[in-house]
């Protein structure tokens, strides 16, 4: 009776040979982008933060309605989405998020990317935080961290917030996101500020290179200074990519260099007639990550992501981002006063 059996046998195994060996293929590259979306605020009461009160449905001002709000989410998705030719960026740092569940509703309208959030409250008096979202299919979070940033009589700002994550390759990637005080005060009487803040972050990278001098660093935020002030070239020494030298791998590299030397920026400044754009959000690597066998970075990768839907096309602030507000007064119904930037890295085979 046995060869009565045998071509069953034969088919099973012919089944077993046509299945895959293996899981799906490991991606070949990543895009990290970083984006302040411009107060990202819901339409509740936090009891904790008066200042949120800016954005509530009674507020005279904004008028801050729960239509808004989802006007602002969508706006904010159509540009994500756009990034990386459609499929949305694999990392994202982003700034002026009120809470964890307006994360929560924009990732909702992100289909592309399976995201993970990284979030904490941070002490800001206005409330707002950073965070970071990910593509859990490139990348796995092994641990987060906040480093609050000390300012002169206990003011109270942003944390930087640290991330590791194991990228394919099982390699951890330490991703920082910032979002260091403003010049409200003016640039050379809140420049302290933003030196406290470069401090913080260097003594947080100092800590990670003690450890691995070899460590793959990546560098995102607002910073509210050029890749040329003083809080970035001398307080926290980065230095400008590409580099004539070669790249040290315990030293840091500053993606956007030459854009912002070329006049290039995220933010539109008008002021009394005079208009010029300013390279506040920036893309900052460590030597390592740039000299890596194992990861590559695209050198003509680095964009400003400024689709014609969400750009100015006349008028004094003619190029300039659509905002959700104009003097705060003016509803706009818009995306941010920043635009997104963004590179690529690929990874070696």
């Amino acid at each position: 009776m046995a060869p009565k059996r045998q071509p069953v046998l034969i088919g099973w195994l012919g089944v077993f040979l046509l299945l895959p060996l293996s899981g799906p293929a490991a991606p070949d590259a990543f895009h990290v982008a970083n984006w302040n979306v411009e107060n990202l605020y819901d339409t509740d009461d936090d009891p904790d933060n008066p200042y949120d009160d800016e954005f509530l449905p009674h507020n005279p001002t904004t008028r801050w309605t729960r239509v808004r709000f989802e006007t602002k989410l969508d706006n904010l998705a159509r540009v994500i989405s756009d990034m990386n030719h459609g499929a949305g960026p694999d990392l994202l740092g982003l700034q002026e998020i009120e809470n964890r569940q307006v994360l929560e509703e924009l990732i909702q309208r992100l289909p592309a990317q399976p995201y993970g959030i990284v979030h904490y409250d941070s002490p800001d008096p206005r409330g707002i935080d950073t965070a970071l979202l990910y593509n859990r299919d490139t990348f796995t979070l092994r641990h987060s961290m906040t480093h609050p940033v000390r300012l002169k009589w206990r003011r109270e700002t942003r944390d930087i917030l640290q991330a590791t994550f194991q990228d394919p390759r099982g390699k951890p990637l330490h991703v920082f996101a910032n979002h260091w005080p403003s010049r409200g005060a003016g640039v050379e009487e809140s420049d302290p500020d933003r030196f406290a803040a470069a401090r913080t972050l260097q003594r947080a990278i100092g800590g990670l290179l003690d450890r691995d001098r070899a460590a793959h660093i990546l560098i995102l935020g607002d910073f509210n200074d050029e890749p040329a002030s003083r809080s970035i070239r001398i307080v926290l020494d980065v230095k400008p990519y590409p580099s004539p030298s070669g790249y040290k791998p315990d030293a840091l590299y500053n993606l956007t260099t030459a854009k912002s030397e070329q006049g290039r920026g995220t933010f539109f400044h008008s002021f009394r007639g005079r208009t010029d754009w300013r390279m506040y959000d920036q893309i900052i690597a460590s030597g390592a990550l740039l000299d890596s066998t194992r990861i590559e970075y695209d050198d003509d990768s680095l964009w400003i992501l400024q689709p014609a839907f969400m750009t100015e096309p006349r008028g004094r602030r003619k190029g300039a981002p659509v905002p959700s507000f104009v003097g705060q007064e003016v509803y706009r119904g818009g995306y941010s006063d920043h635009f997104p930037i963004g590179a690529r890295f690929t990874f070696v085979k």
